[in-house]
């Protein structure tokens, strides 16, 4: 057996999935604690030092995890394992809740956080403690999940900074703010970064309107996020009721397999071995569907490659006996409004205010209980709470101008929900007789899922190449009906034949290889 204090444990953080790590635990060549000690390594390296990706707010202490893998480690070799995961460290976002006890404080990206705990743990890191799990540090976040300043840029907060794409030389590029090509991509942004950088293998993150499928896509993963209401929120800072899920993050479709299992305790996505044969999938057109509204300013070569490796998917999965249908049609973001107005921005701006409320009434003694009074605090500590380059706090301050009322909410809700769904996304499956639907991984066919409470996943495709593309990852985005992560996972197990294995960020080998 591998000796827990050997300082070169045999696994490379940058490749190994938590299947290999689980098959080293299983045959005694690896600990827990030895992948612990090389993965905080690995974050110590790259996270505010080296590549300095901040993709993570807080790492859980080192004697602390430690001592959770030395417990874990003999629970193992006393034959007693508690679950398929047991031993396999991850990474979770910093808005779900954690308390004292983990060493990790629970923030939402936010100073005024900065040093609150959780009275408890929210339910799903509970329930994947109980299955074995090492929590190893609190992913960054677009502060509040994006929800403070008008168009934050995604993965900035205040507290922790700017989180930078494991794949993009230099970073955020000046003014590229909000959604820009250089930009991480979506609020769970350092969930992904952190799995693109070896943080460890397995992240969770949370989606209103794409924040889990958006940064996993920019970071070359394969991610998924459920139906909504299949796995609890409870504990979980969300800018909705009516949207918001939790989503897991991996490097390969086992390990989001695993992890999705663990989340919703079931088997979804165990493989039953179907073949291309029993594919059938539907593409939207990406030039309707506006594949290249984040290439500011326009780039024609990077236009031209994300249509091209999309033709090639379509093409691949078409040779290999699956069926396509292109193009399918899906209601557009305009046609989904209510009233004039987007249903998820007017019914989150709505529920926003009691949610802050709940969220600091399950910390310990925060500074602020209410939205009315984070504005305040902020206001104060302006040079901390409201540094450059968002020095505003517009979408929190709009928020309490709401005005809408519950039956309001309602209708817009029930009106969105309908032509989403039931009028939207199941007629164009039932019309096309397909499973799912894709998109180019950067477009808004998430959002329609989001509106109708439906499964959003990614998967892994190209990279695209040039000044205008800088090397980031481009997948597919897909969307389901209700209940349609089985069908989604078992295709990522057929699409990854086809692209591949792992891509590394050529940024973290080449900083390894010169350190």
């Amino acid at each position: 057996m591998a000796s827990p204090s050997d300082p070169s444990p045999p696994f490379d953080p940058l490749t190994a999935t938590a299947v290999e790590l689980l098959t080293s635990l299983q045959n005694g060549s690896l600990t827990s604690v030895q992948i612990v000690t090389r993965y905080l390594a690995q974050i110590q390296a790259h996270n505010r030092s080296g590549l300095r990706l901040r993709a993570i707010i807080s790492p859980t202490p080192l004697a602390l995890a430690l001592s959770h893998a030395h417990a874990l480690d003999r629970e193992r070799a006393a034959g007693t394992p508690r679950s398929p995961l047991h031993g396999i460290p991850l990474l979770v976002k910093d808005a779900i809740a954690t308390c004292a006890a983990t060493g990790l404080p629970t923030t939402g990206g936010a100073t005024a956080f900065a040093h609150c705990h959780a009275r408890e743990n929210a339910d799903v890191v509970e329930r994947l403690l109980q299955q074995g799990l090492i929590v190893l540090g609190k992913a960054s976040l677009t502060e509040f999940c994006g929800h403070k300043a008008a168009r934050t840029t995604a993965g900035w907060g205040a507290l922790n900074g700017q989180t930078q794409s494991a794949y993009v030389r230099g970073g955020v590029r000046a003014g590229d703010l909000f959604m820009g090509r250089s930009g991480p991509g979506g609020s769970s942004s350092g969930s992904a970064v952190g799995v693109s950088a070896g943080f460890a293998p397995l992240a969770l993150g949370t989606e209103t309107s794409g924040s889990v499928v958006m940064p996993a896509n920019r970071a070359g993963l394969y991610a998924m996020t459920p139906t909504l209401g299949s796995v609890s929120l409870d504990g979980v800072f969300r800018l909705s009721r009516a949207f918001d899920k939790l989503g897991a993050m991996a490097r390969c479709p086992a390990d989001l397999a695993l992890l999705m299992r663990a989340l919703k305790g079931s088997n979804v996505g165990e493989s039953i071995g179907r073949g291309w044969d029993d594919v059938s999938i539907g593409f939207v057109d990406p030039r309707v569907w506006d594949a290249f509204r984040y290439n500011d300013p326009r780039d024609e070569s990077v236009d031209k490659q994300i249509i091209t490796q999309y033709e090639w998917a379509m093409a691949q999965i078409t040779k290999r006996g699956g069926k396509v249908a292109y193009p399918i049609e899906l209601p557009s973001m305009e046609s989904l409004q209510y009233e004039g107005k987007s249903v998820t921005r007017s019914v989150a701006f709505h529920q926003i205010p009691s949610l802050m409320e709940e969220f600091c009434s399950k910390l310990v003694d925060p500074p602020v209980r209410s939205l009315p009074e984070l504005i305040a605090w902020n206001e104060a500590h302006a040079s901390r709470a409201m540094p450059e380059p968002h020095t505003d706090q517009a979408d929190l301050l709009e928020t309490l101008e709401s005005g809408m009322t519950d039956a309001a909410a309602a209708a817009a809700l029930a009106h969105g929900r309908r032509l989403a769904g039931p009028e939207g996304i199941d007629r164009a499956l039932a019309e096309h007789g397909v499973d799912f639907i894709i998109g180019p991984g950067d477009c808004a066919i998430c959002a329609v899922a989001a509106l109708a409470g439906y499964p959003t996943a990614v998967v892994p495709l190209g990279i695209l190449e040039g000044e205008g593309g800088m090397g980031q990852p481009q997948g597919l985005m897909m969307i389901s009906g209700a209940g349609g992560e089985g069908r989604m996972l078992e295709f990522m197990r057929l699409w990854e034949d086809v692209v591949g294995g792992w891509k590394i960020p050529l940024l973290l080998r080449a900083a390894e290889e010169a350190g």
